[in-house]
């Protein structure tokens, strides 16, 4: 591959780890190329925070394991059949995998051979952004022409659009989700029409798929209007069945923005109020929150006190009571207070029950209700003490 750019290393202190420096000397050796590709290299050139570290090496997997591993460096065979080992040096993990062409491809996975041929390895990948290949002297290399099209910030699939679509039907979403992240809500028409035209091979993806994809797109930087392509096409019906209009989403997000906010199950539920958690093959902990978000009674108007805010979050807790808040709109005082409200604790236990008589068991939890309750009420104002002297007035049936 011939080199287009020579960065100024200093202008990319990343370039300088110490286990990133170590790990790419190991693997540059008699021939054998190791470079930082993908993610971490487009990034890079759009200025952005380096988080992962990915790279690809001319050295077969299993070589490369020895290779490490005789420097004394920890290997995870994290992907071994496809070519994808994981180093670790000094707590850092970096994603290593071999060069590969596809020999076979069905759906999400590939049969693939190993090879020493950059091109054949760049021409397999998904989109021009991700085949931009960087050695760790600042080298740049550009095999697919991605460099224009990241400075265009135009996202385009490597070579015949639906064919890289049949390999991998999740390219469609990636399509979208890099269109947002990178790109300004502008679009390949090219890629969007071949994106149209196999929209239907999205309903062999997995629920668990799927919702990697459409969480990484809700939390984009371009989300709204490749949100409404996604709409206007058919497409977000195919990945989110029975989802709302966008008016009110599109209203959620933008104040979400103006107040530096991204709760990414707020805004699916605000785009998707219907029970979309099996479909998604959502958490447990995160079908509970959706739950919470589209089953809450909290009531927004302009006249809300203080003290109604502070019954509603100690309720319903604070990120879905800001969340019927951003919903309904009333003024950002009460956004600012339901930030900075301090929730209590109720001051009183089963035990203090107990230490007064009652008897534990199923009775304690129904006394603790109610003298919540009476607490609530209060607006949180009664003491422990005050409040182990009214529950000294309950009888044993009350």
């Amino acid at each position: 591959m011939k080199v287009i750019r020579t960065l100024v290393l200093e202008d990319f202190p990343w370039l300088k780890s110490k286990p990133l420096i170590r790990l790419l000397h190991i693997l540059n050796f008699d021939g054998i190329k190791a470079r930082m590709v993908g993610g971490c290299v487009r990034d890079a050139l759009l200025g952005r925070e380096i988080i992962d570290i990915d790279i690809a090496c001319s050295l077969g997997p299993e070589k490369t394991i020895r290779r490490l591993e005789s420097e004394g460096v920890k290997v995870i065979p994290t992907g071994l059949k496809h070519g994808t080992i994981t180093a670790v040096i000094d707590k850092r993990h970096f994603e290593i995998t071999a060069l590969r062409r596809d020999v076979e491809t069905y759906g999400r996975h590939a049969k693939v051979a190993f090879t020493d041929d950059w091109l054949a390895d760049a021409e397999r990948r998904d989109f021009t952004i991700n085949a931009l290949y960087l050695d760790i002297d600042g080298c740049l290399y550009d095999p697919c022409a991605g460099l224009g099209d990241l400075e265009a910030r135009r996202v385009r699939f490597i070579g015949d659009a639906d064919l890289r679509i049949g390999e991998d039907a999740l390219r469609i979403l990636r399509f979208f989700r890099f269109a947002a992240q990178v790109g300004e809500g502008k679009l390949d028409p090219t890629g969007l029409e071949a994106c149209i035209r196999n929209k239907n091979l999205i309903d062999n993806l997995s629920g668990e798929r799927l919702a990697q994809e459409i969480f990484k797109i809700l939390k984009a930087e371009n989300l709204l209007p490749i949100i409404k392509v996604m709409a206007d096409s058919g497409i977000l019906e195919k990945i989110l069945p029975g989802h709302g209009g966008l008016e009110k989403f599109n209203a959620f997000v933008e104040l979400e923005n103006e107040f530096g906010r991204c709760d990414l199950l707020a805004r699916l539920s605000c785009l998707c109020p219907k029970d979309i958690s099996r479909h998604l093959k959502l958490s447990n902990n995160q079908a509970k929150i959706l739950r919470q978000y589209a089953e809450h009674n909290i009531s927004i108007n302009s006249h809300m006190s203080e003290k109604d805010i502070r019954k509603y979050i100690y309720g319903y807790g604070r990120d879905v009571f800001i969340f019927a808040l951003l919903k309904n709109w009333v003024g950002d005082e009460a956004l600012s207070y339901a930030n900075s409200f301090i929730i209590p604790t109720m001051p009183v236990k089963g035990r203090d029950l107990i230490n007064i008589g009652f008897i534990a068991g199923p009775e304690i939890g129904t006394k603790l209700k109610r003298l919540e309750g009476i607490w609530i009420d209060s607006d949180f104002k009664l003491t422990r003490e005050e409040l182990i002297e009214i529950a000294g007035t309950f009888d044993t049936l009350g």
